[in-house]
């Protein structure tokens, strides 16, 4: 019994021993294998990444005439509602609705028959009065006549020529002209009917010029001269830019407002604008800015507002006889946008290098390459 057990105890040692001899084995070649790949990783790490590729423009100095956004509504050169100053049966229209008439045409005529009798009951007395004026004229040299009563059949034919004048301003009335050239509007009576005084007959109005009126604030006062041009849309061609010119404005700013009334001509021979339309206007200072010119697409956004990268060229050294340009990021304030242009007005020098493209993978102190087009980022999926 003691023989068998002498037996089995050097072999279970072996057993142990031989596991132990294995795992050694097996973490000596897992520490061997990380080794390795962190040996690989340092190597890597140690390498300087290749410099990424931009595109870049230069900054270049230009004047800006600082604009002013405004709204305004278009107002007829001349407008009117024609009406009648005295009552009436409408006899005669000479005119439909939307016709160009021009200035002294005949548009209604109102029934004048009393106004004719008036005329002729006014002429026939005139001529029977100054009848008698000749002929007491013609006694007074045989002293049939006195000088009293010459003066007073004189004072008769005064008074009968003023009533035919009297008679032919009644008659005058009852016709009714275009007191300018212009456009109709619709037609608001028709024959047979009655006019009052004031009763609205037709709109008339110019439309070759136009007004345009707007306001501006009181810090703009200054910025505004005569013929100054202005630039506007209107929501019937939102594609197309019209001018004015500035024509005047109110001398006093309003006390309430303290905004200074603007008035400009637009020329509108071509008729796409009417009277009423809403204006989208920007008005042009008549002082210049200098600014700096830049591509919009180089102005980016970061937590303190409007920035742009630009090129920095160390100096060389024996070591890197040509270094690689960096990335500095300089906060700028823009001006204004315009066509793809943005106006720097600080923030950049004169000659700066700004990068255009590519800025959503770049930061500060990377090492960049310039080149004419840059492929589009495209953002992974995490």
């Amino acid at each position: 019994m003691s023989e068998q057990q002498a037996t089995r105890k050097p072999r279970l040692w072996l057993r142990l021993l031989l596991v132990i001899v294995v795992v050694v084995a097996m973490v000596a070649v897992l520490a061997y294998l990380k080794i390795g790949q962190i040996q690989a990783q340092i190597e890597q790490g140690s390498q300087v990444p290749p410099p990424i590729s931009v595109t870049v423009a230069t900054a270049e100095a230009s004047q800006w005439n600082r604009r002013v956004r405004a709204v305004g509504t278009l107002v007829a050169f001349q407008g009117v509602d024609v009406t009648t100053e005295v009552s009436g049966i409408i006899k005669s229209i000479n005119f439909d609705s939307g016709d160009e008439v021009e200035q002294k045409s005949l548009l209604v005529e109102l029934d004048n028959r009393t106004e004719m009798a008036n005329l002729e009951s006014a002429q026939a007395k005139l001529s029977s009065d100054d009848s008698q004026y000749q002929r007491l004229l013609k006694l007074k040299d045989q002293s049939f006549v006195t000088k009293n009563d010459i003066d007073t059949q004189a004072s008769l034919v005064d008074i009968s020529e003023a009533d035919v004048r009297v008679a032919e301003v009644a008659l005058a009335k009852k016709r009714i002209f275009a007191p300018f050239t212009g456009q109709l509007g619709i037609r608001q009576v028709d024959p047979g009917q009655y006019v009052a005084p004031g009763d609205t007959i037709v709109t008339l109005l110019s439309l070759d010029q136009l007004y345009i009126d707007f306001t501006l604030p009181e810090v703009n006062f200054k910025d505004l001269v005569v013929s100054q041009t202005i630039e506007f849309r209107v929501r019937s061609y939102p594609d197309r830019v019209f001018t004015a010119q500035v024509e005047t404005w109110n001398p006093q700013l309003d006390a309430n407002t303290r905004n200074v009334t603007v008035r400009a001509v637009v020329d509108n021979r071509s008729r796409l604008l009417a009277p009423g339309m809403f204006a989208d206007m920007s008005v042009r200072s008549r002082k210049k800015m200098d600014v700096l010119t830049i591509p919009e697409t180089a102005v980016f956004y970061n937590i303190y507002g409007e920035a742009v990268y630009i090129l920095e060229k160390p100096p060389a050294s024996n070591e890197d006889p040509e270094p690689d340009y960096r990335l500095a990021a300089r906060q700028v304030d823009v001006a204004y946008r315009n066509d793809g242009v943005a106006g720097v007005k600080t923030g950049i020098n004169e000659g700066d290098v700004v990068v255009t493209a590519g800025q959503l993978k770049l930061y500060p102190s990377l090492r960049v390459a310039i080149v004419d087009d840059v492929p589009e980022y495209k953002a992974t999926n995490q």
